[in-house]
């Protein structure tokens, strides 16, 4: 497609130069002049002579003269047409090689012919380090107001709308993307997680049908089926959560990021390793020595010495607030511990003493919604 802009360019180059050229220049040459005056005189010479005014002899002589002269301007400006015909000749020439042949090879050196197009979203991930994102994000937004078509550009906007609590937004902008640039299971599930945070991790019908959406293009896709499972947990409908996470499991790929909490929620409901040993799986993470160490206790001791830990990191984190990690920890561990009281109010004081930091506080955020905690 380039190639063609560049010709039509190159044509409209050519042009330009070959229009003066094409056109007979308005000012006359020096023997025009010359013509009609020895023209004129012959005129005069037979009107004199028509009169007798004139001796015969002596116009017949003024007549050859003059017939002479105007044929020597006849002839220079025969010449002279000529040449600057030739000229004009030349220069078109010249025009319509040289342009195309030094400018394609200079383009070649110095451009970048083959360099592809940048969609919006590769632009925006060029954004020069000095540039305020949220300063990119206006942009988007006035260009979105101008062009309301351009799906790419909610697509862009959606997830930063999410990770700073505009849920709305983020739910119009996920359902905009989805009408704009076509159904995907990815786009189902990015509309239905939006619809999910916007209820404060209830999924809603609206989001039911979105993720229904998703397994009806893929059958194995792991998002919708994790949140269709909490939705019927969340209705009271163990056996069914039960039997598609159970199913989410057995097809999950041995590395899944997600496996670790589709077993946890499964535990949840049968009250299996993750309710009986919150220690070594969660206020100190999985397979430490020390959650070894506690688990090798026996049961009337484990949950004093889990309890006397959390309430440790807990102190820790009200003395030094900035530690993600440890907010994250604290937030699990309430959980486990089934007092989910204490797991908001950790989620609260988290989200203050990390304030300074979205992405930060949007992880706590994230994990609010997978241990479904109120906000």
């Amino acid at each position: 497609m380039i190639w063609l802009v560049f010709a039509l360019l190159t044509g409209a180059a050519v042009m330009a130069v070959l229009a003066p050229l094409a056109r007979k220049n308005a000012p006359a040459d020096a023997s025009a002049t010359d013509k009609a005056f020895f023209s004129e005189q012959i005129a005069e010479i037979e009107r004199e002579c028509a009169e007798g005014r004139l001796d015969p002899g002596d116009a017949e002589a003024a007549r050859l003269e003059a017939a002479r002269r105007l044929l020597r301007a006849s002839q220079t400006g025969e010449k002279t047409s000529l040449a600057s015909g030739k000229l004009r000749a030349a220069a078109a020439v010249a025009t319509v090689v040289l342009v195309p042949v030094v400018a394609l090879p200079l383009y070649l050196h110095l451009g970048s012919a083959n360099l592809p197009d940048m969609p919006l979203a590769e632009r925006l991930a060029k954004t020069p380090p000095h540039q305020d994102l949220s300063a990119a994000v206006a942009q988007i937004e006035a260009h979105l107001v101008q062009h309301p078509e351009d799906g790419r550009g909610f697509e862009v906007v959606a997830p930063f709308y999410l990770r700073n609590g505009r849920y709305e937004e983020a739910v119009h902008a996920f359902g905009e993307a989805l009408r704009l640039l076509g159904a995907t299971p990815t786009r189902h599930d990015a509309l239905g997680e939006a619809i999910v945070i916007a209820a404060q991790g209830e999924v809603t019908p609206a989001a039911r049908r979105q993720f229904d959406a998703a397994l009806a293009l893929d059958e194995k896709d792991a998002m919708a089926r994790y949140y269709l499972g909490l939705g019927a947990a969340q209705e009271g409908e163990s056996e069914k959560a039960r039997d598609i996470w159970t199913k989410l499991l057995a097809d999950a790929p041995s590395q899944a990021g997600y496996r670790d909490l589709v077993q946890g929620q499964l535990d949840k409901l049968s009250g299996g390793p993750a309710a009986e040993q919150p220690a070594a799986t969660t206020a100190e993470g999985p397979a430490t020595e020390q959650g070894k160490a506690i688990a090798a206790l026996p049961r009337s001791q484990q949950e004093a010495t889990i309890r006397g830990m959390v309430a440790r990191l807990a102190e820790r984190l009200a003395q030094k607030g900035d530690d993600v990690e440890g907010w994250l920890k604290l937030i699990r561990a309430y959980s486990v511990l089934s007092e989910p009281d204490k797991a908001k109010t950790a989620l609260s004081d988290g989200k203050k003493a990390l304030s300074g930091k979205p992405q930060e506080v949007a992880r706590l955020d994230a994990l609010a919604e997978q241990l479904n905690i109120g906000r």
